[in-house]
């Protein structure tokens, strides 16, 4: 009777202690900072469904007109390329070959609504799609119900504060 009950307290005990992210956690904007690129999800290429990826060596100058979609609960709370934990209600997007951390400006090409994201992730391994967006960042961009859309994308300069 001991042990189950010590068993059960355990169990319990290590649930408590998991990172609970909630929609509290959500940006309103994001302000780009200063940050160096992570040792992480930073290789100078890697492989994906045998497709080979080079990462760039610098976000400065990168713009790109594609297609965008956006990645939700599946991930939430799973560990991005970067190591940081995927919350579906940041501001945050994946991308196949800028380098992490960087930041972007996303315009949604239908409604001309844009935002700041931080690129934290790699994706999207769909043909023709160039990046993912968080599930928030689709929101603020009116993506989320038709599923894509046409977008601008531009690596923006972070400012020393």
């Amino acid at each position: 009777m001991n042990i189950k009950f010590f068993l059960i307290t355990l169990l319990i005990m290590s649930f408590c202690s998991c990172t609970v992210i909630t929609k509290k956690n959500v940006d309103l904007e994001v302000i780009p900072k200063l940050e160096k690129y992570s040792k992480y999800g930073n290789p100078k290429s890697y492989k994906v469904f045998g497709k080979k990826y080079k990462t760039l060596r610098t976000h400065v100058g990168y713009a790109e007109e594609g297609i965008a979609s956006w990645y939700g609960k599946k991930f939430h709370g799973r560990l991005t390329s970067s190591r940081e934990v995927y919350n579906m209600y940041k501001l945050t997007a994946a991308h196949k070959s800028l380098p992490i951390p960087c930041y972007a400006k996303v315009t949604n090409l239908s409604n001309n609504k844009s935002i700041v994201v931080r690129i934290n992730d790699r994706g999207p391994f769909k043909k023709g799609r160039i990046i993912d967006l968080s599930y928030a960042a689709a929101k603020k961009l009116d993506i989320v119900s038709k599923g894509t859309a046409k977008v601008y994308v531009e690596a923006i300069e972070a400012r020393n504060n």
